[in-house]
């Protein structure tokens, strides 16, 4: 009987989430795109089929003189750009708008998942003492302020700049938690923190990535450390404040929202700040940025 619960339960047990990645890894395996596994197999699309397909006319008799490296082996490596060549010449600068880009996702992001999990609990305790079927409500409040936010976000990126969007978003939601902390016997503020929360979280993560699109003028590489950047934050803040809450209290809740809060804020800054000793790009591309595609000259060699 235990056998048959067992083999019952079993793909109960395996997550959701799990044929995602294995088409992702086998996809990259046909690509000939993972280092440890050399696949006999063709690739799917030869030499950036679709990119040459869908190339203006214009840059034709460019496209058929120039011969790009990676056309006899398909696409580059999965971790080609984290080789150093790509890296020389560029300023610090550069290196700088990353990681403080990277570091205030990983501050928004994070204060999604601590709050997203740990708002039940903090209801249910004193001082608030919500019911536990009306505390269950928060979440789900939460993240529905959040996809509301997105929508609206979409006809306001028409009309806003990414770099003031992402300000208003990360004042916002610092200005939320000081007012949580203020008000944390309240249990009605409690859902309209809530609300408010969710909205200014909502534009925070396609607003960055596209202010920093603008500063860098990069392809994919730069979006890998900032994505990288708001998962880690995700998942270290909430075993964090998990961790707090058992030692501290349901209180220390909102004390860590409020200063991740402040560090997403100056983070911000300091983003600011290297933008405007970041280089501007000239003739629609930056010349210090790693990710500049290679032109040839007249000799044929390859330069940056």
């Amino acid at each position: 009987v235990l056998c048959k619960i067992y083999h019952a339960y079993l793909p109960l047990s395996l997550p959701p989430q799990l044929p995602v990645p294995i088409a992702v890894f086998f996809l990259l395996y046909k690509e000939q795109m993972v280092p440890c596994f050399n696949s006999s197999s063709h690739p799917l699309l030869s030499a950036d089929e679709l990119a040459m397909e869908t190339r203006p006319a214009e840059k034709d008799d460019i496209s058929t003189t120039v011969q790009k490296p990676h056309e006899a082996g398909g696409h580059d490596d999965l971790f080609s750009c984290c080789q150093s060549k790509n890296f020389r010449g560029a300023s610090y600068a550069y290196f700088a708008v990353h990681i403080t880009g990277a570091l205030v996702l990983f501050m928004t992001d994070g204060i999604v998942g601590e709050y997203s999990g740990f708002v039940y609990s903090y209801a249910v305790e004193e001082p608030l003492s919500v019911v536990h079927k009306v505390a269950g409500y928060l979440p789900s409040l939460f993240w529905g302020f959040i996809t509301l936010g997105r929508l609206i976000s979409i006809p306001v990126s028409y009309r806003m700049k990414p770099a003031t969007m992402v300000f208003i978003n990360v004042v916002g939601v610092l200005i939320t938690f000081l007012l949580l902390l203020i008000f944390s016997y309240s249990v009605v503020f409690l859902f309209v923190g809530t609300a408010s929360l969710g909205l200014f979280l909502s534009s925070t993560f396609p607003s960055m990535l596209a202010y920093t699109e603008d500063i860098l003028q990069y392809k994919g590489c730069a979006t890998t450390v900032l994505v990288t950047g708001a998962g880690i934050g995700e998942m270290v803040l909430q075993l964090l404040v998990g961790s707090i809450i058992h030692d501290r209290g349901s209180y220390s809740f909102l004390v860590c929202g409020m200063i991740f809060g402040c560090l997403a804020f100056t983070f911000y800054i300091f983003l600011l700040f290297f933008h405007r000793m970041y280089p501007k790009p000239s003739s629609g591309m930056d010349d210090a940025s790693p990710d500049k595609p290679a032109v040839t000259d007249d000799t044929g060699q390859y330069q940056r």
